[in-house]
């Protein structure tokens, strides 16, 4: 018994190092829309839902936004963090062409040198300035010795061929390049580039192309097949292993070479007998049982249209192991599970989360009947779990994972006064969050009103798949409703496969690290000089942003520092930097901001585009209806480093930014510029009259730096409904960061529509005192 208890503590050891190895954060970020124009407005709240170290270390968040064709940062902001919430918006450049992007998130903490955490948000830009050279691949040919084809094609917008265009192009990934150049294109704009199969694999599957014509610069990139077989097949045996003589569950996926998920039927094979017919879903996964004989070749074939496709062979099954059955993954107060086993002996059970055993027991397996395990789950918190069987030896031979408590799950329930509204019509929302008894409970919960035609299938997200699932498993596809956890099906196929790979018991002890050494933080330093070279003595410095005024010194040697706090602003206003001494031009300022580290960082991050759906996107070039009537306008993109003036290039704008649009609104949120401002001139802005009081900006001066600022959250604009001279046109009509909902009666919510039309889109996601909580409706707006 003792020996028993020493084996179980040297466990739980293992356990806790392999977790404080692993240390990582959760971060959810609740955008409005997920599909955008150039100019729009973005708004957004984050959730850190789980924190590596102290909630206090974070403090900022960095959000940069990235085209998926080149991986370069399109737009990058600072926004503060606040006990664990993250407030923001930010104005599309009204340059940004049609594509796909993607918002990636990071904060100030770091571990292990790296981001501890991050959060990645698809979207899609449905642009009026149009980029007049496109390119495009697609596989040409594949032959029989070895080699492959792809075309590259150049196109203009009006879809001319792009003649005699430079191109230059990569197959490979990074580090692992199998072949690179540089050529032209042909007289209709197309050139092939052949590449040898026998070299590609899925680290190095990857073709890149950059096509430049005069100005004009277009990306595009492709994985390419690392099979010759038109689909492929994987198999997941449930608990890891496929056992020999035990009946087993296996999941299995099949895909296209470009990871399109197919729904089809196949055949299961023993040698060339026919077993069983077998068939996915939508999503491409699907199960089937078997009992492997060790004579046997066990293999799947695909049917397609009566034709047989393709031979995919099962796993080896091991002579010596088990199984564990679950009848469901998804459990509430307790998990019953069948064990299979081929061998007769000692077994040890543990219910884990790979950072604490909550349950164990000892088990008396046999290899000739199934053992029924029933485990109450009283002490296993709500999510994803794991339980594993270890041999006598305390070595793992089994596992599986499920999701605890799944009963527990936070309902937000929206009900409006009505489904039907005209224009500028006012709106009643009654809230609630209810627990599994049917009970109010008290949260905090950000608001989106939106055109539903600006969210996307594709890009869609919410708190609680992402909190539960998305988080703790690798992409997973995505389904007909957008929402995974009320899919029961769905999601017993996803823990079956998706979870399969991830949830793997680490096989050798790991030390035990001090920790508190691995957390750092990136810091806005800076380093002062005089005469070009280092102080003896601390110069005082000073920092200016709006009300927010700081002092302090540098350390003997020039060093400094620069707290967050001293970096907070509106967003309008500067954050300026100067020294207080005399002779100011005597001395250098070097700054280190960790913006540009980040972005770095996020430019090179791995993103694979989840191509696991039917994208419900039209055609990029599509009339938006908020800016019909407006021009397409042809421009060229050109790099170009941080204005750090305060002079505006943004025609209709001061220096400021300010502007009056055409509709006499001060810094109209429906509309990015207009006339300029006078001062001492009163006008109307989101809701009220305000004298303008001018443009207040700093003077430039030699001795003044600007640095980028931390921005505090900025109002969102509420409509005048009654003024009927100013149009009320962007797609989201409502916002709110912040909602408190008391837990003790329904919270009402009201707002107004503007003179759009068609279905509404009504989302809400946050935190409750018992978890993630997320809800959604749809309501009608038509004219009068």
């Amino acid at each position: 018994m003792k020996a028993q208890i020493v084996k179980l503590d040297s466990l739980a050891k293992n356990l806790y190092n392999y977790s404080n190895s692993n240390k990582s954060s959760t971060l959810f970020i609740h955008f409005d829309k997920n599909i955008y124009t150039n100019n729009d407005k973005v708004w957004f709240t984050g959730y850190l839902l789980k924190t590596a170290t102290d909630l206090s270390k974070y403090n900022s968040l960095y959000l940069s936004l990235v085209n998926n064709q080149d991986s370069s940062v399109v737009v990058h902001e600072k926004f503060l963090i606040e006990n664990g919430y993250v407030f923001g918006s930010l104005t599309l450049p009204d340059s940004i062409q049609s594509g796909n992007y993607r918002f990636i998130a990071n904060t100030n903490v770091k571990f292990n040198g790296l981001p501890d955490v991050e959060f990645v948000q698809p979207i899609t830009i449905k642009s009026t300035t149009i980029n007049p050279l496109l390119a495009s691949i697609s596989p040409f040919k594949t032959n029989d010795n070895g080699s492959g084809i792809v075309l590259i094609k150049a196109i203009s917008s009006d879809n001319r061929f792009v003649a005699n265009a430079d191109v230059t192009y990569t197959i490979g990934k990074a580090g692992k390049i199998i072949k690179s150049g540089k050529a032209k294109t042909s007289i209709i704009g197309e050139l092939m580039i052949d590449y040898s199969t026998d070299k590609i694999n899925s680290d190095n599957n990857q073709i890149s192309v950059v096509v430049k014509k005069n100005n004009h610069i277009s990306y595009a990139k492709l994985d390419l097949p690392v099979s010759r077989n038109q689909y492929v097949v994987n198999f997941y045996p449930e608990s890891g292993n496929l056992v020999l003589d035990v009946e087993n569950k296996i999941g299995f996926e099949i895909k296209d070479l470009h990871g399109k998920v197919i729904n089809t039927k196949a055949v299961l094979y023993a040698n060339e007998k026919v077993l069983d017919t077998l068939s996915t879903s939508y999503s491409g996964m699907g199960s089937f049982l078997l009992k492997p004989k060790s004579d046997l070749r066990y293999s799947v074939k695909l049917l397609n249209n009566s034709k047989i496709l393709g031979d995919f062979e099962l796993p080896k099954p091991i002579k010596r192991g088990a199984t564990i059955r679950l009848n469901s993954a998804l459990s509430n107060s307790e998990l019953r599970t069948l064990i299979y086993s081929n061998f007769s002996g000692v077994g040890h059970i543990v219910v884990h989360n790979y950072e604490e055993i909550f349950l164990s027991s000892d088990l008396k397996l046999n290899a000739k009947e199934a053992l029924k395990v029933r485990l109450k789950l009283d002490s296993v918190p709500i999510g994803l779990n794991t339980i594993t069987l270890l041999d006598s030896a305390y070595k793992p031979i089994a596992e599986r994972i499920f999701f605890a408590h799944f009963d527990k799950i936070n309902r937000l329930q929206i009900k409006s006064n009505k489904t039907v509204y005209n224009t500028r019509d006012s709106v009643k929302l009654d809230l609630k969050i209810l627990n599994n008894d049917n009970k109010l409970a008290k949260g905090m919960v950000s608001v989106a009103v939106v055109q539903s035609n600006r969210m996307a299938l594709s890009n869609k997200t919410n708190i609680v798949d992402y909190a539960f699932l998305e988080s703790e498993m690798e992409l997973l596809p995505k389904n007909l409703s957008g929402i995974k956890y009320t899919n029961i099906d769905y999601l017993e196929n996803i823990l079956l496969i998706k979870g399969w790979r991830k949830y793997k018991w680490p096989e050798h002890e790991i030390a035990n690290q001090n920790q508190s050494k691995q957390f750092s933080e990136y810091e806005y330093t800076g380093f002062i000089t005089k005469n070009k070279k280092a102080l003896t003595k601390p110069v005082l410095i000073n920092t200016i942003g709006a009300n927010n005024v700081n002092s302090f010194n540098t350390d003997s040697n020039g060093r400094f520092l620069l707290p967050y706090n001293t970096l907070l602003t509106d967003g309008k206003s500067k954050i300026w930097l100067n020294i207080g001494e005399k002779n100011s031009a005597l001395y250098e300022v070097k700054l280190v901001d960790p913006s540009e580290a980040i972005q770095l960082y996020q430019s090179k991050l791995n993103y694979t585009e989840n191509k696991t759906t039917m994208s419900s996107l039209t055609p990029d070039y599509e009339n938006i209806t908020s800016l019909s009537g407006i021009k397409l306008n042809e421009v060229t993109i050109k790099k170009k480093v941080d204005d750090i003036s305060f002079a505006s290039n943004v025609y209709g704008r001061n220096a400021c930014g300010d502007y009056v649009c055409d509709y006499g609104i001060l810094n109209c949120q429906n509309h990015s510029f207009g006339k300029l401002p006078v001062k001492g001139k009163t006008y109307p802005s989101n809701g009220r009259s305000i004298v303008y009081q001018g443009c207040l900006e700093q003077p430039v001066n030699p001795n003044f730096l600007v640095l980028r600022g931390i921005s505090l959250p900025k109002e969102f604009y509420v409509s005048d409904i009654t003024n009927m001279n100013e149009p009320i046109n962007f797609p989201t009509v409502y916002w709110n960061y912040q909602l408190f909902m008391d837990g003790k009666s329904d919270t009402v919510l009201k707002f107004t529509t503007g003179d759009l039309t068609g279905p509404f889109k009504i989302i809400i996601q946050g935190v409750s005192e018992n978890g993630v909580v997320f809800g959604e409706e749809t309501i009608e707006v038509k004219k009068p």
